[in-house]
């Protein structure tokens, strides 16, 4: 049974993998480098379990509780390792030598980091006698794609500060690591927000949530464009 839990988990990470595989196909990265940087996002994930994560222990109150926990339990530790991993990857990577690998190694790391993420989460619900393929399935909706378009948003600007002028390098480094953590951040502030208010403001977060989602996944298909133009 657990081997279809962990094909349930990872199923979403390998189509995603594929799609960016095919988005450099004008000059394709190592198949080892790429395999590296998956496992680089895994080791990020460990990372944050047992570093990191006491930054999540400061507790928030008031109507602010959903949206401080979502940063600091999640956005900030998480993709602040995923960009520490970022730069341990690519800081001695001779084939890093365009923009678009920018957004194709941290695009590795975020699916990297979204499995074993999955794999966690999926056969914790599993074993508590939930329905896991409802979370498989949700998470391979959200959840994976959330983490594959944080990368490729870090990956964007992390690679112009590297391609482009020294002079905004250090303007472009700190949107690498500020724009994940603000859209990663709203992204659970909503979701953890549906869960301490009524049905009906609920209904309308979900709509929000929808429409926000629709948008960053375009944005991150933007981003991609733009930078497979070079």
């Amino acid at each position: 049974m657990y081997w279809m839990l962990v094909c349930a988990a990872l199923a979403p990470v390998v189509l995603l993998f594929i799609y960016i595989l095919a988005k450099d196909m004008r000059q394709p990265e190592p198949l080892e480098w790429l395999l590296k940087a998956l496992v680089f996002g895994a080791l990020a994930g460990i990372l944050v379990i047992s570093v990191l994560s006491p930054i999540g222990q400061i507790q928030v109150t008031g109507w602010a509780t959903a949206f401080a926990n979502a940063f600091l339990m999640a956005a900030i530790p998480e993709e602040s390792a995923k960009l520490l991993m970022l730069w341990l990857l690519l800081r001695k990577n001779p084939y890093y030598d365009e923009r678009l690998d920018g957004i194709v190694y941290a695009g590795c790391i975020g699916l990297g980091f979204a499995g074993l993420e999955n794999i966690g989460y999926i056969v914790q619900s599993y074993m508590s006698g939930g329905a896991w393929l409802t979370t498989a399935v949700s998470r391979a909706l959200f959840a994976v794609p959330g983490h594959f378009f944080f990368g490729v948003i870090m990956g964007f600007f992390y690679a112009l500060a590297t391609f482009s002028s020294r002079r905004y390098r250090g303007l472009n480094l700190f949107l690498a690591w500020s724009l994940p953590i603000l859209a990663h951040g709203l992204y659970d502030g909503v979701l953890m927000g549906m869960g301490t208010v009524d049905n009906y403001v609920a209904g309308i977060l979900l709509i929000v949530f929808l429409v926000a989602f629709n948008r960053l996944r375009k944005y991150s298909v933007s981003l991609i464009d733009r930078h497979q133009s070079k």
